[in-house]
């Protein structure tokens, strides 16, 4: 009787450790990939971009900002902390009464990390990507646009994932500062963003 029990005990625990170790390599982080779309605006501070952004402002019937093409993947380094190869594209869009159209577009490619940096790894993201970047401008009635030389972007973002687990499938919302310093131009856009993504 005392030998079942035993064996029994050990089959017990056992399974109890085969389940835990399951449990934890599905847990465990590896692949990350985000995709979404924001809306904002952009501040330009100096140089002719701010000069052109002037320009289509006043006579623009609307204005219209969105971060048009969110894009991160990646993989976990740690348990909190993925480095991504990301790429964004804001997108300053003026229209006027006939719904004429010229844009300033910003984008930026580089890398970046994701940090869950509370202790229950879920809800808060932090993100920050670093990379060149480039400005093009599109002005209505003219068919080739005036496209700067490389720069340099930074974006940071903050958000929170609907996730109550490690991983899966997730919804982020959050939002994002992303500074540019393009030849002699300095320009600064925010947005609030939405994303799915898949850690």
């Amino acid at each position: 009787m005392k030998r079942l029990f035993l064996v029994g005990l050990v089959l017990f625990f056992g399974s109890s450790a085969l389940v835990f170790a399951q449990e934890q390599t599905e847990r465990r982080r590896g692949l990350y990939l985000d995709v979404g779309l924001g809306l904002g605006g952009v501040s330009y501070f100096n140089g002719d971009t701010k000069a052109k952004a002037d320009y289509f402002n006043n006579i623009a019937k609307s204005r219209e900002t969105t971060d048009s093409f969110l894009l991160a993947i990646g993989w976990a380094l740690t348990q909190d902390v993925y480095l991504v190869w990301a790429m964004s594209t804001v997108d300053d869009d003026y229209a006027d009464a006939q719904l004429h159209r010229s844009q300033i577009t910003i984008n930026l490619w580089g890398v970046g990390a994701r940090y869950y940096p509370l202790p229950s790894k879920k809800y808060l993201q932090l993100g920050l990507d670093v990379g060149l970047s480039r400005m093009v401008t599109t002005y209505y009635m003219q068919d080739i646009p005036d496209s700067s030389d490389g720069g340099l972007s930074g974006r940071l973002s903050v958000a929170c994932d609907f996730d109550t687990t490690m991983t899966g499938l997730t919804v982020l919302l959050g939002g994002s500062l992303m500074m540019n310093i393009i030849e002699n131009d300095t320009s600064l856009a925010y947005a609030l963003f939405f994303k799915l993504a898949f850690k």
